[in-house]
């Protein structure tokens, strides 16, 4: 190899020893979020002047490697997505799970820990429509609740509050007990459970308007009856889905179980994930929640007034009416 051959191959190699360090300074000094963070404030006069860096949110519980994550969950996802103004105009709202807490990928999915947009969008779902279509599998959810799970550590009953929460996030709708009961009342479904249910839990709240305790409480007292004798009672909201004890007031409301039961896809596959999921949303310490002792120390203290009222009552009138033949008997 001549002495001109090793110059062209000795430049050659400098060239492209120049050229990667070039990229390298460039994506070193000049990373893809930054670029993004840029684009943003451009788009945006308010965010002009906002200091470009990194913004996480620490999350708990810590990455697995069968996951591909290691060491604390973090989601950075806000890095690029920095104009919160335009991601409150995309959820909805009151979001029951707010993603300035809980952060982006336990809903979208995605990794969380990445920059590079390429690795961040990996399996992840953009928007309603792709969580909705690629989440109605029972291991989806139930990998969605348990992240959820690690995220409430103070909940203790298996993963029923999480399993409240649809494909995207939201609250699941409550079905009703007429999508149940239809299936249910079959020979080969529990008809004799549906049938029992049906003449007494379902009717629970029809008798509880009779009472008298309830007829003269206030709106305070009453709301110590929905818990137990409704259906998807919300205590912040002050609502309940149905009167009565119904199926979803143990099982959890039923949305998604009733789309895959339904097996409007493949309904093979579909009715073994719904099958998957009812065994998940229910839990036998749910009972404890209202068949407690002291459930009603409410109606004994009004019971307890209104008989104190009657005897008073009884008394002055006997008082009167003893008056009036006192009356007559002097007359």
């Amino acid at each position: 190899m001549g002495p001109y051959v090793k110059l062209i191959w000795l430049l050659v190699i400098s060239i492209l020893l120049l050229g990667v360090s070039v990229v390298w300074f460039y994506k070193e000094f000049n990373p893809e979020w930054k670029q993004c963070q840029r684009a943003e404030v451009q788009e945006n006069e308010a965010l002009k002047g906002k200091k470009l860096e990194i913004k996480q949110i620490l999350l708990t519980g810590e990455g697995l490697w069968s996951n591909q994550e290691s060491g604390q969950r973090v989601d950075r996802c806000m890095t690029c997505h920095i104009d919160e103004e335009k991601l409150v105009k995309l959820h909805p709202k009151e979001l029951p799970i707010p993603y300035d807490v809980y952060g982006c990928t336990v809903c979208h999915g995605g990794n969380g820990r990445a920059l590079e947009s390429e690795r961040a969008h990996e399996h992840m779902y953009s928007d309603r429509d792709a969580m909705e279509e690629g989440r109605y599998s029972a291991d989806e959810f139930i990998k969605m609740w348990k992240r959820l799970k690690i995220l409430n550590p103070e909940e203790e009953i298996r993963l029923r509050r999480e399993s409240f929460f649809g494909p995207t996030g939201r609250y699941q709708l409550y079905v009703g007990n007429d999508d149940c009961v239809d299936c249910h009342k079959k020979d080969d479904m529990h008809p004799d459970h549906v049938k029992r249910w049906s003449n007494t839990k379902f009717k629970t709240f029809e008798r509880i308007k009779k009472e008298p305790d309830y007829q003269a409480g206030d709106e305070n007292y009453k709301k110590q009856c929905y818990k137990c004798h409704t259906t998807g009672y919300r205590e912040d909201k002050e609502i309940y889905a149905a009167e009565g004890v119904g199926c979803e007031a143990c099982h959890g409301p039923g949305e998604v179980y009733a789309y895959l039961m339904q097996g409007v896809r493949d309904e093979e596959y579909d009715v073994e994930q719904g099958q998957k999921l009812a065994k998940i949303s229910f839990d036998f310490s749910i009972c404890g929640n209202c068949h407690i002792p002291k459930r009603h120390e409410m109606r004994k203290e009004y019971l307890k007034e209104a008989a104190a009222k009657e005897a008073a009552a009884k008394e002055a009138a006997a008082k009167e009416a003893a008056a009036k033949d006192a009356v007559k008997e002097e007359g």
